[in-house]
């Protein structure tokens, strides 16, 4: 029991100082439209790193799975990533017609590392804790990591908008912010360091990248699994195309600036927080299949709040409403996958829906743009909330016999 509190409380540090980690990440939006990033600038921040996480996804699980050292290999792809922090820094001193398109880039890149990160320590975990306290440990910290972004959100917010108080350079306090961001994350590896278990012996069975082959030559074998990856993937057509209209439109249209985007995040997160217990006590009394519907409905609502919202007060209110919906779809579609998922090599068909969704995520952010630009941003996320209704009906009625997925 003392290995086990030991190593919560270190997880539980090091998931918090990964917290400021990620707030300060929310802020490279910001950051771009400084350097002068233009639409296909917040196109590509949205669609490169899609494009790099679906290179690297399995490549990235099979280095994990075979690795020697899995805390040691996991840590040193954590610093990588770390290390783009200090770059971010850096790229104010390239000339300014390459700092917006350098920025984008960096971000991407940093995605290699960042997902292999991902499913490293998602991996390191299943090590360090008993399986049956797996639940428990990861929703204290969850709960820690929730509150601690809503925090970390709105100080960042505040700190980044000195320059309009003060004869402060903008560009001064982004350098300054990821040059302490990268500080944090060395601190940060530095609490799984402390981890104390008995690493697994590696099995030496059919290689991952062969078992991946497989899973994929067997797909007609699970009907379900693939119509599930069929109707969802309308879904998630909608929900991409809108990601970098919400950037635009907050800050061109409603001229947002950091300390408003961090409410607008902060309003996110509390809302995600408060309801995620909501809408899970609700799929159990009245099944997951029909609050799936509700939630699903209003993220599709959410495109069209901000194509209305005229001010900022009034679109951070609506969206009080609408985003309410976003933490039980996520929670719901996940049941429903691993419902689906054969329960032989259930990971590798998990991977496969991920590589999908993010194949998807790596070209619908520029039809978003490029409907934007053909007709109004305002039309791009009309359609945007179309494509996801049509998409929650569509899964839906696929799944309209099917048996309710149970949610634990």
């Amino acid at each position: 029991m003392d290995k086990l509190k030991h190593n919560n409380k270190y997880n539980i540090i090091g998931g918090l100082l990964g917290t400021l980690v990620g707030a300060s990440a929310g802020y490279l939006g910001t950051y771009l439209k400084a350097l002068g990033g233009n639409d296909y600038h917040f196109a590509l921040l949205n669609a490169f790193p899609s494009m790099i996480a679906m290179l690297v996804l399995i490549p990235g699980a099979m280095i994990i799975d075979s690795a020697k050292n899995k805390l040691k290999t996991t840590l040193f792809v954590c610093f990588i990533s770390r290390i783009f922090f200090l770059l971010y820094a850096l790229v104010p001193f390239l000339p300014r017609e390459l700092q917006a398109i350098s920025l984008v880039a960096l971000m991407g890149l940093r995605n290699a590392p960042e997902a292999i990160w991902s499913i490293g320590y998602q991996s390191l975990v299943a090590d360090v804790f008993p399986i049956n306290k797996l639940n428990s440990i990861i929703g204290t910290r969850s709960k820690f990591n929730s509150i601690l972004t809503m925090g970390a959100t709105f100080i960042l917010g505040t700190y980044l908008t000195l320059n309009e108080k003060y004869p402060i350079d903008s560009i001064l306090l982004y350098k300054i912010l990821f040059i302490f961001t990268f500080g944090v994350g060395i601190l940060e590896i530095m609490q799984y360091k402390n981890f104390v278990f008995e690493p697994k012996q590696i099995q030496k069975t059919e290689s991952f990248a062969k078992k991946f082959l497989n899973a994929i030559k067997s797909l007609p074998k699970y009907p379900r699994y693939v119509k599930y990856c069929v109707t969802v993937i309308i879904f998630y057509l909608g929900w991409q195309m809108a990601q970098p209209l919400y950037n635009i439109y907050q800050l061109d249209v409603l001229k947002a600036n950091a300390a408003w985007i961090g409410y607008l995040n902060i309003t996110s997160t509390l809302v995600q927080f408060l309801t995620t217990s909501m809408w899970m006590r609700l799929a159990d009394k009245f099944g997951s299949r029909v609050i799936l519907g509700i939630c699903m409905s209003l993220m599709a609502l959410s495109p069209f709040v901000y194509a209305i919202s005229t001010t900022l007060p009034m679109l951070l209110v609506m969206q009080l409403i609408v985003g309410s919906g976003m933490a039980g779809a996520i929670t719901l579609l996940f049941n429903e996958l691993i419902g689906v998922c054969p329960d032989e090599n259930r990971t590798l068909y998990i991977s496969l829906f991920t590589c999908l969704t993010q194949f998807t995520s790596s070209f619908m952010p520029f039809v978003g743009i490029l409907m934007k630009r053909a007709f109004s941003i305002q039309i791009a996320l009309f359609t945007s909330s179309a494509i996801r209704f049509i998409g929650a009906a569509i899964l839906l009625w696929a799944f309209r016999n099917e048996k309710q997925t149970e949610h634990n």
